[in-house]
């Protein structure tokens, strides 16, 4: 479990070194804004859906301390991945 955890999280950190790249290069001009909004709001609802999934669980099934805190390590992960993810498509996009 800690080996994904730690995957994750090398793989969260490169995402966000990516979106800080795109944010100073091209978050300044309308395009930039537009995609960013957009990504934004994609991720938004991921986050949402994601820790309502995790609430869930933890209804039916009770989760530990450390699975929980291993269940948002991986929903913060993927949301910095999908975060990524929806601006590199968005900028074929626009």
């Amino acid at each position: 479990m800690d080996a994904i955890a730690i995957g994750l999280s090398v793989i969260g950190l490169a995402a966000v070194i990516f979106s800080w790249h795109f944010i100073r290069r091209e978050g300044g001009d309308e395009r930039g804004d537009k995609i960013l909004g957009a990504a934004g709001m994609t991720v938004y609802s991921a986050f949402l859906f994601g820790y309502l999934i995790i609430f869930m669980i933890n209804i039916i099934r009770p989760l530990n301390g450390e699975q929980f805190q291993f269940a948002l390590t991986c929903l913060f992960a993927l949301v910095v991945i999908s975060y990524s993810a929806a601006i590199m498509v968005l900028k074929r996009r626009y």
